[in-house]
């Protein structure tokens, strides 16, 4: 059995029994191919819910939260141990992805006038694009951290420099990226930034979610709300071309329905993205902190409402997954975990439709995304 999954173990056994004050705790993870030393945080609250962090990539190992039994297990799917962090089929479980979030087409952008040639680690049709910030994205560094604590939360604040031209971006920009765990099972993430040179930047989490625990399954059935009367149709690049009504389509979750409600209705962002992979625009975004979407899952009683400042969200539901790729409780499977993605819009730098994601000297990025669990 893998460490961290004793770990987990251990923890869940304590928590049925003793209450506990929240607390932020960190030990030693392992080491990458480099030599270089990680950590494995812990944030747990009161109650004794918790999840687990590394400072590989600013990542969330885990977060265990109650079923309506009181029942704590693992609702995020992926890996759970460093060397498969480093080197999984699955790169990208947990992370901060960044300098910019999903996809630049082109790999370039031009920023007052002049053009930037990004580093690309995606073509199609031998077009390049970069996603999630090259091949050395945010996810590929261990983060500098300190641990946190306040009344009814803990929490953990990352940490690092990314330099300026790294993957292709102008500016040295110092970023930040802070987990809170609530006493009320929230995990609420705060991005901050600063650069000395005009920039983009759109810093997200990449977390696979399951809410029926450990034991997996397929996520398709779980049940997804989604306050936005827009999604978006990619182009081939996997960026964005198209807006349109949801209305009618398989992306229209105004309404409570299974993720796979009309997985079969003959649809173009469907066919482009060889399933369920849709971009939101969020109704009424002002920059606040407003309700995004809520996922629920029947059988275990567990949901999530997902609140942030972007403008958009986004799922992936693992069609990439399989059983080839070996996650901390065993294979995965296709359809086994999903994202709920904050972010702003895909390839913005070079769509002026899309809110801008422009920082210069003397500003700052700020961004807020809550997880706020429950069951019922």
């Amino acid at each position: 059995m893998k460490p961290l999954i004793l770990f987990i173990a251990a923890a869940v056994i304590s928590a049925c029994f003793s209450p506990h004050s929240p607390e932020s705790t960190a030990e030693d993870f392992g080491a990458l191919s480099t030599g270089e030393k990680t950590s494995l945080i812990t944030l747990r609250n009161s109650s004794g819910a918790y999840m687990t962090l590394t400072d590989f990539g600013a990542r969330i190992v885990s977060i265990n939260v109650p079923d309506r039994d009181g029942k704590l297990d693992d609702v995020v799917a992926g890996y759970g141990d460093i060397t498969s962090f480093e080197t999984g089929k699955e790169r990208f479980m947990g992370c901060v992805i960044g300098r910019y979030g999903n996809r630049i087409d082109g790999a370039s952008f031009t920023l007052d006038g002049r053009k930037y040639d990004l580093v690309a680690n995606e073509h199609f049709d031998g077009a390049p694009v970069q996603c999630h910030g090259g091949y050395q994205g945010f996810d590929r560094f261990v983060w500098d951290y300190e641990l946190l604590r306040e009344d009814r939360r803990s929490g953990v604040r990352f940490h690092r420099l990314s330099p300026d031209g790294e993957e292709g971006y102008p500016g040295n920009c110092d970023c930040y990226v802070t987990y809170w765990w609530t006493d009320d099972n929230v995990c609420r993430i705060e991005y901050s930034a600063t650069a000395d040179k005009p920039t983009v930047i759109n810093l997200s989490n990449h977390t696979y979610f399951n809410l029926k625990g450990s034991g997996g399954g397929y996520v398709m059935d779980h049940i997804l709300t989604v306050d936005a009367d827009t999604s978006v149709q990619n182009n081939l690049h996997f960026c964005p071309d198209i807006l349109c009504p949801v209305e009618g389509s398989p992306f229209d979750f105004r309404e409570p329905h299974r993720v796979d409600y009309r997985l079969d209705m003959p649809n173009r962002q469907l066919e482009i993205m060889h399933g369920m992979s849709a971009c939101w625009k969020l109704n009424g975004w002002d920059g606040t902190l407003r309700k995004a979407a809520v996922l629920y899952e029947r059988r275990s009683g567990r949901g999530v409402e997902t609140w942030t400042t972007e403008p958009a969200l986004l799922t992936y539901t693992g069609r990439g997954l399989s059983e080839k790729i070996a996650g901390k409780y065993g294979p995965l499977e296709k359809y086994g975990a999903m994202l709920l993605e904050t972010i702003h819009f895909p390839d913005s730098p070079n769509q002026p439709r899309f809110p801008s994601t422009v920082l210069r000297p003397g500003g700052q990025y700020t961004s807020v995304t809550e997880w706020r669990f429950f069951a019922k």
